[in-house]
């Protein structure tokens, strides 16, 4: 085994991105890694395995299916009895909590929401006004998705929303911008984030505005996944603080944490892990703080470090 990859015993928790990381370039899950993953949930039934997205639950149910994520792990009364005595008598899974909204919604292994944040309404509207004005000033078609708990909404059915709901399975809510706001002033829509899609120039452009909106609203924050979106988050609505959460909620420290990306918003995940792997694909400032750099995920990368740790 390389000598920058952690032993077996010295992890408790794998935590994985899911675009461009897990999933290979076609945005599929491919028999090798589900193969690969498969194994090592029943090898290692004490290491829960995490999924870190910006993507809703709702946008994560195939890829758990998919990983058997859900197949034979304890009911509640059993993780109860586990968790007091140290010990997987029950001989199944632990089960695995889930990081969305790039860490402003977290689950625990039972998709119950343990822990969000929201934006305040005048960060919402602020950070509206700046999207509004900036793309009908480049005239061109822009489309924002308002994370809402387990829920994504959309204002109306055009090219991302259906791309996000046909092509990435994630299913969606359409709600006109007026009948949404209205229920944000009324206080029964909290907003976790928001992220904006359009071409890919635009997105660079309007990235270099949000630096500067961001560095004048210190409550705010971004991070981008894909060269076509970007997110508005609140300060602590990052992957790093979702594993900050999850390190109280399952009793574990950094030393014992392994994870994967490789992107923008997988950073902050890398400072609260020991062993963070950085994809081939993955952005140099990323593969700059990874104790390892596996294959792309074109080529199974994610697979090809946990076969290299779990079941060389």
């Amino acid at each position: 085994m390389d000598k920058s990859l952690p032993k077996p015993e010295d992890i408790k928790l794998i935590v994985t991105d899911v675009d461009g990381t897990i999933l290979n370039d076609k945005c599929k899950l491919s028999s090798t890694t589900k193969d690969v993953v498969r194994k090592i949930l029943k090898k290692y039934p004490n290491i829960p395995f995490v999924i870190a997205t910006g993507k809703s639950i709702n946008g994560t149910l195939m890829l758990r299916d998919d990983l058997g994520l859900d197949e034979n792990i304890m009911t509640k009364e059993e993780y109860e009895n586990y968790e007091k005595t140290l010990e997987n008598k029950f001989q199944k899974r632990i089960p695995s909590p889930t990081i969305c909204a790039n860490g402003c919604v977290i689950y625990d292994g039972f998709k119950e929401i343990t822990s969000q944040i929201c934006l305040t309404t005048e960060e919402l509207l602020k950070s509206l006004d700046l999207i509004d004005n900036f793309f009908t000033g480049l005239n061109v078609d822009y489309e924002i998705a308002f994370y809402v708990g387990s829920y994504t909404y959309f204002n109306a059915e055009k090219y991302y929303s259906k791309r996000i709901r046909d092509d990435f399975k994630e299913p969606i809510r359409i709600l006109p911008r007026e009948a949404l706001l209205e229920k944000v002033h009324n206080n029964t829509l909290k907003i976790n984030k928001l992220c904006i899609f359009s071409k890919v120039e635009a997105i660079t452009s309007f990235r270099a505005e949000l630096i500067k909106f961001t560095e004048n609203n210190s409550s705010l924050i971004y991070a981008q996944g894909d060269p076509y979106c970007i997110d508005i988050m609140p300060l602590l609505g990052n992957k790093g603080q979702g594993i900050k959460l999850l390190k109280k909620l399952l009793d574990i420290s950094s030393e014992h944490i392994l994870c994967f990306g490789d992107g923008n918003n997988d950073l902050t995940m890398f400072d609260e892990s020991k062993y963070g792997i950085a994809m081939g694909n993955a952005i140099e400032a990323l593969k700059n703080k990874a104790c390892y750099i596996t294959k792309s995920n074109a080529e199974d990368g994610v697979a090809y470090a946990l076969e290299k740790i779990f079941l060389s």
